[in-house]
Protein backbone atom coordinates (compact mmCIF):
# COMPACT_ATOMS: atom_id res chain seq x y z
CA UNK A 1 0.00 0.00 0.00
CA UNK A 2 0.76 4.01 -0.87
CA UNK A 3 1.53 6.24 2.24
CA UNK A 4 -1.60 7.76 1.03
CA UNK A 5 -3.76 4.64 2.10
CA UNK A 6 -2.36 4.36 5.48
CA UNK A 7 -3.13 8.50 6.07
CA UNK A 8 -6.17 6.94 4.64
CA UNK A 9 -7.08 4.63 7.23
CA UNK A 10 -5.94 6.68 9.76
CA UNK A 11 -8.32 8.99 8.90
CA UNK A 12 -11.07 6.55 9.75
CA UNK A 13 -11.91 8.14 13.13
CA UNK A 14 -15.03 5.97 14.00
CA UNK A 15 -12.75 2.89 13.62
CA UNK A 16 -9.33 4.01 14.64
CA UNK A 17 -10.83 5.83 17.72
CA UNK A 18 -13.19 2.71 18.89
CA UNK A 19 -9.65 0.51 18.83
CA UNK A 20 -8.14 3.37 20.72
CA UNK A 21 -10.99 3.12 23.58
CA UNK A 22 -10.90 -1.07 23.11
CA UNK A 23 -7.16 -0.90 23.59
CA UNK A 24 -7.06 1.39 26.83
CA UNK A 25 -9.83 -0.78 28.17
CA UNK A 26 -8.12 -4.28 27.63
CA UNK A 27 -4.48 -3.03 27.95
CA UNK A 28 -2.65 -3.93 31.58
CA UNK A 29 1.02 -1.68 32.08
CA UNK A 30 3.36 -4.25 31.75
CA UNK A 31 1.71 -6.13 29.24
CA UNK A 32 3.13 -7.72 25.98
CA UNK A 33 0.89 -6.84 22.99
CA UNK A 34 1.69 -7.97 19.88
CA UNK A 35 0.20 -5.50 16.93
CA UNK A 36 -0.01 -7.66 14.00
CA UNK A 37 0.21 -5.77 10.48
CA UNK A 38 1.62 -2.59 12.84
CA UNK A 39 1.41 -0.21 9.30
CA UNK A 40 2.44 3.14 10.64
CA UNK A 41 1.92 1.98 14.47
CA UNK A 42 -0.87 4.02 15.09
CA UNK A 43 -2.23 1.03 17.99
CA UNK A 44 1.61 -0.06 18.89
CA UNK A 45 1.54 3.82 20.11
CA UNK A 46 -1.75 3.51 21.71
CA UNK A 47 -0.62 0.16 23.80
CA UNK A 48 2.53 1.81 24.61
CA UNK A 49 0.99 5.13 25.99
CA UNK A 50 -1.33 2.80 27.98
CA UNK A 51 1.75 1.23 29.92
CA UNK A 52 2.55 -2.31 27.80
CA UNK A 53 5.38 -3.37 25.20
CA UNK A 54 4.71 -3.67 22.37
CA UNK A 55 6.15 -5.81 19.08
CA UNK A 56 4.93 -4.37 16.56
CA UNK A 57 4.99 -6.41 13.25
CA UNK A 58 4.85 -5.54 9.66
CA UNK A 59 5.58 -7.15 6.30
CA UNK A 60 5.84 -3.42 4.33
CA UNK A 61 8.63 -0.69 4.46
CA UNK A 62 5.83 1.51 5.85
CA UNK A 63 7.94 0.10 9.28
CA UNK A 64 10.40 2.81 8.66
CA UNK A 65 7.61 5.41 9.19
CA UNK A 66 6.25 3.64 12.38
CA UNK A 67 9.69 3.38 13.79
CA UNK A 68 9.94 7.22 13.19
CA UNK A 69 6.64 8.36 14.58
CA UNK A 70 7.37 6.07 17.97
CA UNK A 71 10.72 7.86 18.58
CA UNK A 72 8.85 11.04 17.83
CA UNK A 73 6.53 10.36 19.96
CA UNK A 74 9.13 9.24 23.15
CA UNK A 75 7.40 5.92 23.17
CA UNK A 76 10.17 4.18 21.24
CA UNK A 77 11.53 2.35 24.35
CA UNK A 78 8.63 0.40 24.52
CA UNK A 79 8.29 -0.91 21.36
CA UNK A 80 9.95 -3.77 18.98
CA UNK A 81 9.33 -3.55 15.84
CA UNK A 82 9.61 -7.08 13.70
CA UNK A 83 9.35 -6.53 9.58
CA UNK A 84 8.62 -9.51 8.09
CA UNK A 85 5.39 -11.48 8.47
CA UNK A 86 4.49 -13.58 11.36
CA UNK A 87 4.93 -17.06 9.95
CA UNK A 88 8.75 -16.79 8.93
CA UNK A 89 10.10 -14.81 12.46
CA UNK A 90 10.87 -16.39 15.62
CA UNK A 91 8.58 -14.55 18.52
CA UNK A 92 11.29 -12.93 20.81
CA UNK A 93 8.36 -13.99 23.79
CA UNK A 94 4.97 -14.89 23.99
CA UNK A 95 2.35 -12.12 24.50
CA UNK A 96 -0.74 -11.03 26.46
CA UNK A 97 -2.87 -9.07 23.86
CA UNK A 98 -3.38 -9.60 20.30
CA UNK A 99 -4.42 -6.54 17.83
CA UNK A 100 -5.03 -7.61 14.64
CA UNK A 101 -7.70 -5.14 11.93
CA UNK A 102 -6.92 -6.94 8.55
CA UNK A 103 -10.81 -8.75 8.28
CA UNK A 104 -12.24 -6.40 6.24
CA UNK A 105 -13.01 -7.35 3.27
CA UNK A 106 -10.50 -10.35 3.90
CA UNK A 107 -12.30 -12.39 6.58
CA UNK A 108 -12.88 -15.24 4.67
CA UNK A 109 -9.21 -15.10 2.65
CA UNK A 110 -7.18 -17.87 3.03
CA UNK A 111 -4.23 -16.58 4.27
CA UNK A 112 -6.63 -14.89 7.08
CA UNK A 113 -6.66 -18.61 9.48
CA UNK A 114 -3.39 -19.31 8.60
CA UNK A 115 -1.96 -16.34 9.64
CA UNK A 116 -4.20 -16.17 12.94
CA UNK A 117 -3.70 -19.60 14.07
CA UNK A 118 0.02 -19.24 13.76
CA UNK A 119 -0.11 -16.59 15.64
CA UNK A 120 -2.18 -18.52 18.43
CA UNK A 121 0.04 -21.14 18.59
CA UNK A 122 3.77 -19.62 18.50
CA UNK A 123 3.24 -16.15 19.26
CA UNK A 124 0.64 -15.68 22.18
CA UNK A 125 0.38 -17.30 25.95
CA UNK A 126 -2.24 -19.27 26.98
CA UNK A 127 -5.44 -17.98 27.81
CA UNK A 128 -4.56 -14.41 25.71
CA UNK A 129 -6.87 -11.83 25.31
CA UNK A 130 -7.86 -10.27 21.21
CA UNK A 131 -8.63 -7.36 20.03
CA UNK A 132 -11.50 -7.37 18.41
CA UNK A 133 -12.51 -10.87 20.85
CA UNK A 134 -15.53 -11.27 18.23
CA UNK A 135 -16.64 -10.86 15.06
CA UNK A 136 -20.03 -10.88 13.26
CA UNK A 137 -20.64 -11.22 9.81
CA UNK A 138 -23.61 -9.08 8.73
CA UNK A 139 -25.84 -10.14 5.36
CA UNK A 140 -28.48 -8.26 3.64
CA UNK A 141 -30.66 -7.97 0.61
CA UNK A 142 -29.32 -4.89 -1.20
CA UNK A 143 -30.96 -2.68 -3.96
CA UNK A 144 -28.05 -0.88 -5.23
CA UNK A 145 -28.43 0.47 -8.35
CA UNK A 146 -25.28 2.60 -8.61
CA UNK A 147 -23.08 0.07 -7.39
CA UNK A 148 -24.86 -3.29 -9.75
CA UNK A 149 -24.24 -0.06 -13.02
CA UNK A 150 -20.43 -0.06 -12.28
CA UNK A 151 -20.48 -3.51 -12.79
CA UNK A 152 -22.78 -3.76 -15.29
CA UNK A 153 -23.00 -0.56 -17.74
CA UNK A 154 -24.80 -2.24 -20.75
CA UNK A 155 -27.15 -4.70 -19.51
CA UNK A 156 -28.16 -6.01 -22.97
CA UNK A 157 -24.32 -7.29 -23.44
CA UNK A 158 -23.56 -5.33 -26.05
CA UNK A 159 -21.67 -1.90 -26.49
CA UNK A 160 -19.82 -0.80 -29.84
CA UNK A 161 -21.82 -3.46 -31.88
CA UNK A 162 -19.39 -6.25 -29.71
CA UNK A 163 -21.29 -8.90 -28.07
CA UNK A 164 -19.83 -8.60 -23.97
CA UNK A 165 -21.66 -11.57 -22.36
CA UNK A 166 -18.57 -13.01 -21.36
CA UNK A 167 -17.46 -10.00 -19.68
CA UNK A 168 -20.16 -9.41 -18.10
CA UNK A 169 -20.69 -12.81 -16.44
CA UNK A 170 -17.25 -12.57 -15.32
CA UNK A 171 -18.08 -10.05 -13.33
CA UNK A 172 -21.31 -11.04 -12.08
CA UNK A 173 -19.30 -14.09 -10.39
CA UNK A 174 -17.05 -11.82 -7.84
CA UNK A 175 -17.44 -10.31 -4.88
CA UNK A 176 -17.06 -6.00 -5.73
CA UNK A 177 -16.19 -3.41 -2.74
CA UNK A 178 -18.76 -0.66 -1.75
CA UNK A 179 -19.54 1.75 0.00
CA UNK A 180 -23.06 2.39 1.00
CA UNK A 181 -25.79 4.23 3.10
CA UNK A 182 -28.22 2.21 5.02
CA UNK A 183 -31.02 3.23 2.31
CA UNK A 184 -29.49 0.35 0.50
CA UNK A 185 -30.87 -2.19 2.89
CA UNK A 186 -34.35 -4.26 1.74
CA UNK A 187 -34.66 -5.91 4.83
CA UNK A 188 -33.06 -5.37 8.60
CA UNK A 189 -29.44 -7.48 8.22
CA UNK A 190 -29.22 -10.94 9.93
CA UNK A 191 -26.30 -12.05 11.47
CA UNK A 192 -24.81 -15.10 9.59
CA UNK A 193 -21.64 -16.10 11.32
CA UNK A 194 -19.67 -15.38 14.77
CA UNK A 195 -16.01 -15.68 14.31
CA UNK A 196 -13.34 -16.27 17.70
CA UNK A 197 -9.77 -14.51 15.96
CA UNK A 198 -8.22 -17.21 18.17
CA UNK A 199 -10.53 -20.18 17.65
CA UNK A 200 -10.27 -20.26 13.78
CA UNK A 201 -9.84 -23.87 13.37
CA UNK A 202 -12.97 -23.59 10.79
CA UNK A 203 -13.09 -20.57 9.00
CA UNK A 204 -15.25 -21.66 6.48
CA UNK A 205 -18.93 -20.23 6.18
CA UNK A 206 -22.41 -22.23 4.82
CA UNK A 207 -25.57 -20.75 6.13
CA UNK A 208 -28.84 -20.47 4.84
CA UNK A 209 -30.71 -16.91 6.23
CA UNK A 210 -34.24 -15.42 5.48
CA UNK A 211 -35.45 -12.00 5.20
CA UNK A 212 -38.53 -9.85 5.26
CA UNK A 213 -38.90 -7.05 3.02
CA UNK A 214 -39.26 -3.31 4.27
CA UNK A 215 -39.85 -1.86 1.52
CA UNK A 216 -40.42 -2.47 -2.25
CA UNK A 217 -37.27 -2.66 -4.93
CA UNK A 218 -34.73 -4.05 -6.71
CA UNK A 219 -32.55 -6.65 -4.85
CA UNK A 220 -29.38 -6.66 -6.90
CA UNK A 221 -26.95 -8.82 -4.33
CA UNK A 222 -26.66 -9.56 -1.35
CA UNK A 223 -24.58 -7.18 1.11
CA UNK A 224 -21.98 -8.04 3.65
CA UNK A 225 -20.14 -6.41 6.02
CA UNK A 226 -18.54 -7.32 9.64
CA UNK A 227 -19.48 -5.68 12.82
CA UNK A 228 -16.70 -6.49 15.72
CA UNK A 229 -17.08 -6.57 19.43
CA UNK A 230 -13.54 -4.87 20.23
CA UNK A 231 -13.84 -5.00 24.34
CA UNK A 232 -16.30 -4.42 26.82
CA UNK A 233 -18.73 -1.49 26.19
CA UNK A 234 -16.65 -1.10 22.69
CA UNK A 235 -18.45 -1.94 19.13
CA UNK A 236 -17.78 -1.16 15.80
CA UNK A 237 -18.80 -1.71 12.51
CA UNK A 238 -18.53 -1.25 8.97
CA UNK A 239 -22.17 -1.61 7.91
CA UNK A 240 -23.67 0.65 5.51
CA UNK A 241 -23.51 4.22 7.21
CA UNK A 242 -23.09 6.90 4.35
CA UNK A 243 -19.17 7.15 4.70
CA UNK A 244 -16.20 5.97 3.45
CA UNK A 245 -13.81 4.14 5.36
CA UNK A 246 -10.73 2.06 5.23
CA UNK A 247 -13.23 -1.12 5.12
CA UNK A 248 -15.97 -1.58 2.77
CA UNK A 249 -19.31 -3.31 2.03
CA UNK A 250 -18.99 -6.90 -0.06
CA UNK A 251 -21.37 -6.71 -3.01
CA UNK A 252 -22.14 -10.25 -3.72
CA UNK A 253 -24.26 -9.59 -7.23
CA UNK A 254 -26.99 -11.25 -8.82
CA UNK A 255 -27.10 -11.88 -12.27
CA UNK A 256 -30.42 -10.54 -12.76
CA UNK A 257 -31.90 -8.34 -10.40
CA UNK A 258 -34.98 -9.78 -8.79
CA UNK A 259 -38.02 -7.67 -8.22
CA UNK A 260 -39.47 -7.40 -4.62
CA UNK A 261 -42.58 -5.66 -2.34
CA UNK A 262 -42.51 -4.74 0.54
CA UNK A 263 -43.57 -7.97 3.36
CA UNK A 264 -42.05 -10.19 0.81
CA UNK A 265 -39.43 -12.71 2.00
CA UNK A 266 -36.23 -13.24 0.00
CA UNK A 267 -33.87 -15.99 1.15
CA UNK A 268 -30.34 -16.88 0.36
CA UNK A 269 -27.48 -19.18 1.36
CA UNK A 270 -23.65 -18.32 1.00
CA UNK A 271 -20.57 -20.74 1.42
CA UNK A 272 -17.54 -20.72 0.76
CA UNK A 273 -15.88 -23.36 -1.10
CA UNK A 274 -11.85 -24.62 -0.48
CA UNK A 275 -9.51 -27.20 -0.09
CA UNK A 276 -10.93 -27.74 3.51
CA UNK A 277 -12.86 -25.47 5.54
CA UNK A 278 -10.00 -23.90 7.10
CA UNK A 279 -8.93 -22.38 3.41
CA UNK A 280 -12.08 -20.98 1.94
CA UNK A 281 -11.01 -19.85 -1.59
CA UNK A 282 -14.56 -19.50 -3.54
CA UNK A 283 -17.26 -18.06 -2.50
CA UNK A 284 -21.32 -19.66 -4.22
CA UNK A 285 -24.55 -17.63 -2.93
CA UNK A 286 -28.09 -18.41 -4.05
CA UNK A 287 -31.16 -16.21 -3.66
CA UNK A 288 -34.62 -16.49 -4.19
CA UNK A 289 -37.31 -14.03 -3.63
CA UNK A 290 -40.74 -14.96 -5.38
CA UNK A 291 -40.99 -16.64 -7.95
CA UNK A 292 -37.17 -16.14 -9.14
CA UNK A 293 -33.93 -17.59 -8.05
CA UNK A 294 -30.32 -16.51 -8.83
CA UNK A 295 -27.07 -18.22 -8.07
CA UNK A 296 -23.32 -17.09 -8.29
CA UNK A 297 -19.84 -18.43 -7.99
CA UNK A 298 -16.47 -16.90 -8.00
CA UNK A 299 -15.13 -19.70 -9.38
CA UNK A 300 -16.97 -18.49 -12.51
CA UNK A 301 -15.52 -15.32 -12.33
CA UNK A 302 -12.02 -16.73 -12.42
CA UNK A 303 -10.86 -16.24 -16.45
CA UNK A 304 -9.86 -20.10 -17.47
CA UNK A 305 -8.77 -21.91 -20.44
CA UNK A 306 -8.48 -25.75 -21.35
CA UNK A 307 -4.66 -24.58 -22.09
CA UNK A 308 -4.48 -23.05 -18.62
CA UNK A 309 -6.14 -25.89 -16.82
CA UNK A 310 -4.20 -28.55 -18.81
CA UNK A 311 -1.17 -26.65 -17.25
CA UNK A 312 -2.00 -27.60 -13.78
CA UNK A 313 -2.08 -31.08 -14.44
CA UNK A 314 -0.07 -32.94 -11.45
CA UNK A 315 1.41 -35.11 -14.23
CA UNK A 316 2.70 -32.32 -16.08
CA UNK A 317 6.80 -31.77 -16.12
CA UNK A 318 7.07 -28.24 -16.29
CA UNK A 319 10.13 -26.46 -18.02
CA UNK A 320 12.29 -23.15 -17.02
CA UNK A 321 10.99 -19.95 -19.34
CA UNK A 322 14.54 -18.55 -20.41
CA UNK A 323 13.18 -15.71 -17.77
CA UNK A 324 13.23 -18.36 -15.59
CA UNK A 325 16.64 -19.21 -15.89
CA UNK A 326 17.93 -16.16 -15.55
CA UNK A 327 16.70 -15.44 -12.75
CA UNK A 328 17.79 -19.31 -10.72
CA UNK A 329 21.10 -17.77 -12.44
CA UNK A 330 20.17 -14.31 -10.23
CA UNK A 331 19.34 -16.62 -7.06
CA UNK A 332 22.65 -18.89 -7.13
CA UNK A 333 24.91 -15.37 -7.27
CA UNK A 334 23.37 -14.18 -4.00
CA UNK A 335 25.90 -16.50 -2.54
CA UNK A 336 27.17 -13.24 0.61
CA UNK A 337 30.52 -13.04 -1.45
CA UNK A 338 29.28 -10.97 -4.39
CA UNK A 339 27.71 -7.49 -4.42
CA UNK A 340 25.06 -6.16 -6.37
CA UNK A 341 26.94 -4.69 -8.83
CA UNK A 342 29.22 -8.01 -9.27
CA UNK A 343 26.34 -9.81 -9.73
CA UNK A 344 24.32 -7.70 -12.53
CA UNK A 345 27.77 -7.57 -14.18
CA UNK A 346 27.83 -11.64 -14.34
CA UNK A 347 24.37 -11.87 -15.13
CA UNK A 348 25.25 -9.55 -18.44
CA UNK A 349 27.96 -12.03 -18.81
CA UNK A 350 26.16 -15.02 -18.81
CA UNK A 351 22.76 -14.07 -20.29
CA UNK A 352 23.40 -10.97 -23.04
CA UNK A 353 19.74 -11.36 -23.86
CA UNK A 354 19.30 -9.03 -20.70
CA UNK A 355 20.88 -6.18 -22.94
CA UNK A 356 22.31 -4.00 -20.60
CA UNK A 357 23.56 -4.09 -16.57
CA UNK A 358 21.08 -1.63 -15.87
CA UNK A 359 18.44 -4.72 -16.29
CA UNK A 360 20.50 -6.46 -14.46
CA UNK A 361 19.71 -4.36 -11.80
CA UNK A 362 15.94 -4.04 -12.11
CA UNK A 363 16.09 -8.13 -11.92
CA UNK A 364 18.45 -7.61 -8.79
CA UNK A 365 15.93 -5.47 -7.17
CA UNK A 366 12.65 -7.15 -8.30
CA UNK A 367 14.28 -10.75 -6.87
CA UNK A 368 15.27 -8.56 -3.31
CA UNK A 369 11.68 -6.97 -2.82
CA UNK A 370 10.24 -10.67 -3.59
CA UNK A 371 13.08 -12.03 -0.40
CA UNK A 372 12.51 -9.03 1.74
CA UNK A 373 9.76 -10.00 3.71
CA UNK A 374 11.51 -13.52 3.97
CA UNK A 375 14.86 -12.13 5.67
CA UNK A 376 15.51 -12.03 9.52
CA UNK A 377 15.05 -8.75 11.21
CA UNK A 378 18.06 -6.99 11.72
CA UNK A 379 19.52 -7.17 15.32
CA UNK A 380 17.73 -4.96 17.39
CA UNK A 381 19.51 -1.46 18.99
CA UNK A 382 17.81 0.11 22.05
CA UNK A 383 19.25 4.03 21.04
CA UNK A 384 16.40 5.92 19.77
CA UNK A 385 18.28 7.68 17.34
CA UNK A 386 18.94 3.68 15.25
CA UNK A 387 15.24 2.83 16.43
CA UNK A 388 13.73 6.04 14.61
CA UNK A 389 14.78 4.50 11.37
Amino acid sequence: MSTLDYLNFLADTPRVDAFRRAIETTVSPGQLVLDLGTGIGTYALFAARAGARVLAVESDPVIDIARGLAADNGLAAQITFLHGRTERLEPPEPADVLVFEDFAPHLYHPETAKVLLDVRDRWLKPGASSIPRAIRVMAAPVCCPETYAAVTPWPDDEVYGLDIQRLSHELLNRLHSASWSREVLLAEPAEVARVDPLALDSLGLDIEACWRVTKPGEVHGLGLWIDLDLADGVLYSNAPAGRSSGWSQQLLPLVEPLGVQAGEEVRGRIATLGASPRDPEWWRWWVSAGAGEREGNTFRGIPLSLTRLCEARLDRRPRLTPRGHIRRGALDLMDGRRTIREIARELLARFPELGSEAEGYRLMARQLDAAHAELAPEPRDTSPEVRSG
